[in-house]
């Protein structure tokens, strides 16, 4: 075992991905999200002097006050390769039998699931995002399992949207009860897939994550940054340069 913090972003671009065979401390994950520029922060030492800057305004439409950027975390092809051997370290841990297919959630998801398939010798379903939905494009068959694959979990809204589109196309497919994550920062320690919409079925997955690391979020009308400092809210990921802005802002 090496030591990555400390390391140079030179340095963490260079390691190979078998290299690592450890599960990352939360303390290693952050760090390569930061060097990668993949993490960013509210300073609320730095609202108290009177910059109060911007805060995300997640998909969910909760405000928050840190945000992971999966894309820049992923762009890089050993950290990917590495994040998704973590997840096959998760996944070895559950001691269940191998499922027919691994579905990444997209888009955050698409090339780590794909990764996660091959380390596992498993077939890759294809989703697709399209015009804000998520689409299943593979064909699945009744009775095959499905092992669903995710970047990081606030609410569980891209699982629920991927399980609710895999059973709308297979109705007797089989949804593994656990899904595997990078980063859980919403706390959340299941996700419920509302029955309505499952056919009556009563769909319960346990999430499983490398890394659990809480980031606050509240809704609009009682969020602190807005209320308090007069913070206002952005998209972090909606362009790069609301990426920018959001990073930048307190400096």
């Amino acid at each position: 075992m090496f030591k990555i913090i400390g390391m140079s972003l030179k340095e963490l671009l260079k390691i190979t991905p078998d290299s690592i065979n450890w599960k990352l401390t939360k303390e290693e994950f952050i760090y390569i999200a930061k060097a990668l520029g993949a993490f960013w922060q509210y300073s609320y030492e730095v609202a108290k002097k009177g910059k109060a800057g911007f805060h995300a305004l997640l998909k969910s439409g909760l405000h928050s006050d840190g945000f992971f950027y999966s894309k820049l975390l992923l762009e890089p092809a050993n950290i990917r390769q590495i994040m998704a051997r973590q997840l096959v370290i998760l996944f070895n841990k559950l001691g269940i039998a191998k499922p027919d297919w691994i579905v990444g959630i997209p888009d955050g998801a698409t090339e780590l699931g794909k990764e996660v398939a091959a380390l596992l010798g498993i077939r890759h379903a294809e989703m697709k995002k399209i015009d804000g939905r998520i689409v299943l494009e593979s064909s699945i068959a009744a009775d095959e399992t499905i092992l669903l694959i995710e970047d990081f979990c606030t609410r569980g809204t891209g699982l629920t949207e991927a399980v609710i589109e895999i059973l709308l196309k297979q109705p007797r497919a089989k949804i593994i009860p656990y899904a595997l994550y990078i980063l859980n920062r919403g706390g959340l320690s299941e996700i419920e897939i509302p029955a309505e919409k499952t056919d009556g079925k009563k769909i319960v997955i346990k999430v499983v994550p490398v890394v659990d690391h809480k980031i606050n979020d509240w809704e609009a009308t009682v969020c602190p940054l807005c209320k308090d400092f007069g913070s206002e809210v952005i998209k972090p990921k909606a362009t790069d340069e609301n990426w920018r802005l959001i990073t930048t802002s307190q400096q």
